[in-house]
């Protein structure tokens, strides 16, 4: 049975792996504001909003894109400029069958809208440091390694990985790996948040996978795929829920990198432009209070 379908098929976590959230694989949030599939990274990024960043992966072991990404963003609340709250995923695989990988990552201050799964064989292979980002601007970012080649006791109940045990380099390829690491930009005041990055494979070594994790490039999103984002709905959901003025809510809005504008009063829609902006929240009021929001 391969690496991935063995880390599928259990519900275990590893206790190692357990302080950064990942346990067994589960479906997205019912209540998911937003559960897609895209073309790209940046589409990705869009639709999940301003507040954090993607990373996509330049090299990917001579593999292609299998299928679209998926992205996956609900729940989101925010305070003094950046998120506080909620979950978001992002997620694409390349290649497949004895050779493949994914690229699975989420904003670093919410939680996983879709966990990575673990199982009761990853032990670590060891934690070391991988250069990220352009010459010039290149930052070094701390990663733990891990191997499926931890083997429990035939016929003995599973028991967990002793804190000493470590898998060797040679069984990245040989069990398959898995790299986790947070990745903060060189500059915040230019590129938004911190994102927490997990890269799975099978059939590729060692040294494929840091080169592949090397190779990851910050992605803002463009802002024309951005309108109606997981942010914009769970802004939106917090204007209605503080039952701000229209003024409140668009001093909330700016802080955000976004504008508003009024569309209804009391249920009478009001004369507005028919152009397209995909920062904008159109407003509807209810005695002088956001009650809900279209946006574009």
């Amino acid at each position: 049975m391969g690496w991935w379908r063995r880390l599928a098929a259990t519900t275990a976590v590893v206790g190692c792996l357990a302080s950064v959230g990942f346990g067994a694989p589960v479906q997205a949030r019912t209540s998911a504001d937003v559960q897609q599939k895209v073309a790209s990274w940046d589409e990705a990024a869009a639709r999940l909003g301003l507040a954090g960043s993607l990373w996509e992966p330049l090299r990917t072991a001579g593999l292609g894109q299998s299928g679209r990404l998926t992205v996956v963003g609900g729940n989101l609340t925010f305070a003094n400029g950046s998120v506080a709250t909620g979950d978001t995923y992002a997620s694409a695989t390349y290649g497949a069958g004895a050779r493949h990988l994914q690229v699975q990552e989420k904003w670093a201050d919410t939680g996983w809208a879709v966990q990575p799964p673990t199982g009761p064989s990853m032990a670590k292979v060891q934690t070391i440091t991988v250069p990220i980002g352009n010459p010039g601007t290149k930052i070094r970012i701390r990663a733990d390694v891990y191997a499926n080649c931890f083997e429990p006791r035939a016929g003995k109940p599973s028991r967990p990985v002793p804190k000493r045990f470590r898998c060797k380099r040679t069984d990245v390829l040989s069990t398959g790996g898995l790299l986790t690491m947070t990745v903060q930009p060189a500059s915040q005041m230019t590129a938004p948040g911190s994102t927490t990055v997990v890269i799975t494979t099978t059939g590729l070594t060692f040294h494929q996978l840091m080169s592949i994790a090397s190779s990851l490039q910050q992605v803002a999103g463009s802002a024309a795929g951005g309108a109606g984002s997981a942010q914009m709905q769970g802004m939106c959901g917090h204007m209605a829920a503080q039952q701000m003025t229209a003024d409140a809510a668009h001093s909330f809005a700016v802080a955000y990198g976004y504008t508003t504008r009024v569309g209804s009063v009391d249920g009478v829609g009001l004369a507005v432009t028919a152009d397209y902006r995909p920062d904008r929240f159109t407003l509807s009021l209810v005695s002088g209070a956001v009650s809900s929001c279209t946006y574009g």
